[in-house]
């Protein structure tokens, strides 16, 4: 039985095709994507009856690992530049975790900006980007503010070539962009907008454009993308899982050896370069167990995301970096045990009577935050308990919520069934039963994971408290709704058609009393992932490192499968996007400039 995705929520259909319509979100069938069971790749590299080559079956000036944005952008570079490309994606189908995504991709200092008369100085974004994704170095004093060289140069790279690299693509005809307006009529505000070094600016991510001249996804970025590349000469290969880097006795990468249709083991020459674009580890759960900083459950990244470039590039050399990082989301619990490579994460927190609450009953964060950093929330260490106290966590909301925002992930339609991962109850005291005995139920998956014994209690004084904040317009525990990303972002017009919102009179629309009667709804969240983004460390030119902080000629690295120039941090809409098409811009212009490599009938492993 095949299994068909939504891409736009995340529902996981089983059938010989696609439903007429996605009955979570109501997305037509043509937004259903054919799942890659990764129970299915060609991963039988001990497999005795793989046939192996002892030569070269192919050969391009520059090998292309992966098929998503990093890949892409990588890839049309070079061959723009007169290069000959072969990519090589694992799966039966491209575009990677970037064909599941939003596909905006965050580009400081675009045009759009500069035609709205928006000032993006470069100063400003460094200073920006160095205190999110190194709070604890930052020295604005500094003349690299505070953070290593390397990390400074990257930063840098990336704010000098974000923008010229999606003039490159649109001036070659590879992708047409469009700026985000929000539903206020301004183009977004950053994540991070209040922090005084990002100074509010508007404007940096981008999307690209669809025929119809509007703002699309990550389906349209890739199959831009995609079209450019079949049209302009390179060649696409699925079903090809890279599994060994090939070198020359000088430690050149000269090659890749690789499983074509899980049957045989081939080998293609690299003449100048190879560049790996093929996603982080979120789908391996023996890295993501020792690597990451605390329990995760599913996320939407590829289910071919098992950290193959990791693997390679440790056996020649590459020195690792960031390697408990991650884009994340909140995801479904229920979801990602049932459905783990499917998409299961809950971006935002739609709506205003709702809170998320802990074991205790306790609210922990400003629920209207961004998702990476809302996540982070989870990995909350109880030293005398000896446990995630927020290892999962309870979204809670009443019907107004459930009505106006009806279709919007997690928010089921009102005249659908409620799915299963939706916990009711007419009363608060119901709805504590409800979530007892569904944990119960998930207890060998989450480690015995229950409520603590004076849940309901605290439940009620933080509903209570809530309610006061609602009415009052200030919430003096986190101050949801006092930053512009809370107001813009995630708090937005309900989904039904003409709903009266906000409330007349209202001090702060990002929040709304819970009802003082039920029925309420819960959801099960725990910890999720984009995808990770650590691996192999590059400079700024995109070259892969050895252990020793030297370029690995030939070897180039680019989107979530390296050690991320973002380090932990989210910078804006399109944050793990754009600085991979970034990087495999600078990749694809830098490979091409290396030196045809010599084979010696002697390769290393």
């Amino acid at each position: 039985m095949k299994k068909w995705i939504c891409t736009v929520c995340g529902y996981v259909h089983e059938g010989a095709g696609p439903p007429e319509k996605c009955p979570m979100c109501g997305a037509p069938k043509e937004k259903f994507q054919l799942l890659v069971d990764p129970g299915q790749d060609a991963h039988g590299l001990n497999n005795p009856s793989l046939t192996r080559s002892s030569t070269f079956d192919d050969e391009a000036d520059i090998l292309i690992v992966g098929s998503g944005a990093a890949a892409f952008s990588a890839a049309i570079t070079a061959r723009k530049q007169g290069a000959s490309v072969i990519m090589l994606e694992k799966a039966s189908s491209v575009g990677g975790t970037t064909i599941r995504s939003g596909g905006g991709y965050w580009t400081p200092n675009n045009r759009f900006q500069r035609e709205r008369g928006i000032e993006d100085k470069k100063e400003d974004a460094l200073r920006y980007m160095a205190r999110y994704s190194y709070p604890h170095l930052y020295n604005p004093k500094d003349f690299r503010l505070g953070i290593p060289k390397n990390a400074y140069e990257l930063i840098e790279a990336m704010v000098d070539t974000a923008s010229e690299t999606v003039e490159f693509l649109a001036e070659c005809g590879a992708l047409n962009s469009i700026q985000e307006i929000n539903w206020t009529g301004k183009p977004q505000v950053d994540y991070m907008d209040h922090l005084p070094e990002n100074k509010g600016v508007r404007g940096r991510v981008l999307y690209s454009k669809n025929p119809e001249g509007k703002m699309s996804y990550g389906f349209e970025l890739v199959r831009q993308l995609e079209d450019w590349a079949k049209a302009n000469g390179i060649k696409i290969m699925t079903d090809h899982q890279v599994i060994h880097i090939l070198q020359n006795d000088r430690k050149e990468v000269v090659g890749l050896e690789v499983v074509r249709g899980g049957k045989e083991i081939i080998r293609f020459r690299a003449r100048r370069a190879a560049i790996f674009g093929s996603g982080g580890y979120s789908h391996n759960p023996e890295l993501m167990l020792h690597f990451q900083r605390g329990p995760h459950f599913g996320g939407c990244s590829a289910p071919t995301n098992t950290g193959d470039f990791i693997t390679m590039s440790v056996e020649i050399g590459a020195k690792l970096g960031n390697m408990a990082g991650a884009f994340r989301a909140e995801s479904i619990l229920e979801n990602a045990l049932a459905y783990p490579e499917g998409s299961n994460n809950v971006f935002y927190i739609p709506g205003d009577s709702v809170i998320e609450v802990n074991r205790y009953g306790k609210r922990m964060m400003d629920e209207k935050r961004n998702y990476s950093d809302r996540t982070m929330t989870h990995f909350v260490w109880d030293p005398q308990r000896a446990e995630w106290t927020n290892m999962l966590v309870f979204m809670i909301y009443d019907q107004r919520t459930a009505e106006l925002w009806q279709g919007f992930p997690p928010y089921p339609l009102q005249s659908d069934e409620l799915p299963s991962y939706i916990i009711s109850g007419s009363t608060l005291e119901e709805l504590t039963r409800s979530l007892s005995q569904r944990l119960s139920a998930l207890a060998e998956h989450t480690g015995g994971f229950e409520l603590a014994p004076d849940f309901l209690e605290s439940l009620k004084n933080t509903v209570t408290r809530f309610n006061e904040f609602a009415q009052n317009g200030k919430d003096e525990d986190f101050h949801r709704g006092d930053y512009t990303y809370d107001r813009e972002w995630t708090t937005f017009p309900p989904t039904v058609p003409g709903a009266p919102w906000p409330p007349e009179g209202s001090r702060n629309y990002c929040m709304y009393p819970l009802s003082d009667h039920g029925p309420y709804y819960a959801v099960i969240l725990g910890a999720g992932t984009l995808d990770t983004n650590g691996g192999p460390v590059i400079d700024s030119r995109a070259q892969v490192l050895d252990v020793r902080g030297n370029p690995i000629p030939g070897l180039y690295g680019a989107g979530n499968c390296i050690a991320s120039p973002t380090a932990n941090a989210y910078w804006g809409a399109g944050s793990t996007i754009g600085p991979a098409m970034t990087f495999g811009h600078i990749a694809g212009i830098n490979a091409v400039t290396e030196p045809v490599k010599t084979v010696q009938e002697t390769l290393r492993r």
